[in-house]
């Protein structure tokens, strides 16, 4: 009698033994996990552009058409929204009697760009003042008007941790350093390529 009470005691302390190692064994496969966005959280960046644009429309100074230029571009991203302050230099192109670079006009903007894509492209948005860096015949050298910069859709390519280079196909500025008598509006469909450090 005292076996049979011995085997039944032992057979019940075995069965949480059992119990516990069936929690034991390997669960199912998780899934894989998303793949991570090439997006940081937060980043400053400072930024040189180089742009050109062979469509204007330049109301009432049509010896005036392409334009060119150069600027920087500073801010701060927040993830997929970021901050910046612009300054650029518009070139225009004189054709009237010959082919001539004016010094057109300084821009001065703040504005906010999107990132998407996992950072593979941007949209931006940036507005200010306008200011002419010449004389002509009807306005003067340092008249001040507003400048606007839409860019729709950009493409970026990180060949670096310190280097992006970016490409803006299209994008649509409106240059008016000058709002009296005639205005001086220019209309500028640019192309802008950039070299970005973010850090």
């Amino acid at each position: 009698m005292k076996c049979v009470l011995l085997l039944f005691g032992l057979g019940l302390a075995s069965m949480p033994i059992r119990y516990a190692s069936a929690d034991l064994e390997p669960s199912a496969p998780e899934q894989s996990a998303p793949r991570s966005s090439r997006l940081v959280p937060r980043e400053a960046f400072v930024r040189l552009e180089l742009h050109y644009s062979i469509l204007t429309e330049l109301a009432d100074r049509s010896d005036l058409v392409p334009a060119f230029g150069y600027g920087f571009k500073g801010g701060y991203r927040w993830g997929f929204v970021g901050a910046f302050l612009q300054f650029e230099q518009d070139f225009w192109i004189g054709t009237e009697f010959d082919v001539r670079v004016t010094q057109g006009a300084y821009n001065i903007a703040v504005g906010v760009d999107f990132t998407y894509f996992e950072g593979r492209a941007h949209s931006s948005i940036a507005f200010g003042p306008s200011i002419l860096a010449f004389d002509t015949p009807l306005d003067s050298r340092g008249s001040v008007g507003w400048f606007v910069d839409f860019r729709p859709i950009g493409v970026q390519w990180d060949v670096h941790r310190f280097v992006r280079l970016g490409l803006d196909p299209l994008s649509f500025a409106i240059v008016a350093p000058s709002l009296d008598g005639v205005p001086l509006v220019q209309v500028e469909y640019r192309t802008t390529f950039y070299l970005e450090t973010p850090f």
